[in-house]
């Protein structure tokens, strides 16, 4: 009796693994319900009060952004992972300025910008930037040097809050180039790592062109689940890049 369960109980995990797999991996359009995300939200940071979804952005069929307002009348983002029990939330915060998702942070073409402004900071238009410091380096008694590198995309605000970019593909090269540090200038990394030498930065722009001001963060949370990698955004101005002072 005992030979004759052991068939059956391999069937039945071999059917459940491919279910799995299959939920996790096949059904690419499953999305959560704003009931949901609110409820996820809600429960897990005490100090803030979701009202309204206003958008759900995959990134991919595991990974995805909702935007969300808050009864203050601030605007938020929540970062929530697929996994074999459903999405579930890894990051919150109630300030909407824009910061690098490093979705998979050995994968610089994993890497999303992703923001939620709110409509009364009256930005136009968000400029991004990469910028890389020189390099220099010496090695088997020869001299290795690399300039820096400024690089700049652009979005529309216009109608919307909210929203993700995925970096630019001239951004990801650039990121993978060697500082000098290896000693060549065409190396790449095993392993990524953004380093000391490279930073992200921002500036908004009112309809005018102009920078805008924004309206100061009051009393901002942040929570985060477990592993979750996430790259701070310079402020930038006009004048500091006009001086190469970034």
């Amino acid at each position: 009796m005992k030979k004759k369960r052991i068939p059956f109980l391999v069937v039945g995990v071999l059917v459940v693994g491919l279910l799995a797999v299959y939920w996790l991996y096949m059904e690419t359009d499953s999305l959560p319900q704003d009931e949901d995300l609110l409820s996820g939200i809600n429960s897990t940071v005490q100090n803030v009060q979701a009202i309204e979804i206003q958008d759900f952005i995959k990134v991919d069929s595991r990974h995805g952004v909702a935007p969300f307002r808050s009864d203050s009348g601030g605007y938020g983002i929540s970062y929530w992972k697929r996994n074999i029990t459903g999405w579930k939330v890894k990051r919150i915060r109630t300030n909407g300025e824009p910061k690098v998702w490093m979705v998979d942070k050995d994968d610089p073409s994993s890497f999303r910008i992703v923001w939620n402004m709110a409509p009364g900071n009256h930005i136009q238009t968000l400029q991004f930037y990469f910028m890389r410091d020189r390099g220099f380096s010496i090695s088997g008694g020869q001299q290795h040097y690399v300039p820096s590198i400024l690089m700049n995309s652009e979005v529309s605000m216009k109608g919307t809050s909210y929203g993700m970019m995925k970096l630019p593909k001239e951004w990801v090269y650039a990121m993978k180039l060697s500082n000098g540090s290896e000693g060549q200038a065409d190396s790449f990394w095993d392993e990524f790592d953004l380093g000391m030498f490279s930073t992200f930065g921002w500036i908004p722009l009112a309809a005018n062109g102009k920078e805008a001001d924004l309206m100061e963060h009051m009393n901002s949370y942040g929570y985060t689940n477990g592993n979750f990698h996430e790259e701070h955004m310079q402020r930038l101005s006009k004048e500091q890049l006009e001086q190469g002072i970034y």
